[in-house]
């Protein structure tokens, strides 16, 4: 079986734990780090090349999206913000799932990963 890669870009550290726990238990996913600034994450985006990004929106740094119109690298997105999906009409992102915080239950991000990894 192979493993899609997945970074986590989220500033509060409790819910990207949250986040990380949850997709770990998605067994076709690799969780290769977490970032909690833009500017660490465009360096990972760059350098490993995730097949899947959890992206927040409000993040220390650039807004989330605004690293995804600045990297070569696309991969699938979920958003995951507390705001609703109309934030995401101020950027040229592409995103396979929006998820507004706070998560209803882990089955919502798991089906949010399927959704991805579907999308291949």
């Amino acid at each position: 079986m192979s493993k899609f890669t997945c970074l986590i870009i989220e500033d509060d550290k409790a819910f990207a734990d949250i986040l990380e726990s949850i997709a770990t238990k998605v067994p076709e996913v690799e969780v290769i780090g977490v970032c909690d600034n833009t500017v660490d994450a465009a360096k990972r985006l760059e350098l490993d090349k995730p097949d899947i990004l959890l992206l927040d929106v409000n993040i220390s740094g650039l807004e989330g999206p605004e690293i995804l119109e600045m990297t070569d690298h696309k991969p699938r997105t979920i958003v995951i913000t507390s705001h609703g999906e109309e934030v995401m009409e101020n950027y040229d992102i592409e995103f396979v799932e929006f998820i507004q915080k706070p998560l209803r239950s882990a089955d919502q991000l798991v089906n949010a990963i399927y959704e991805c990894i579907n999308a291949a």
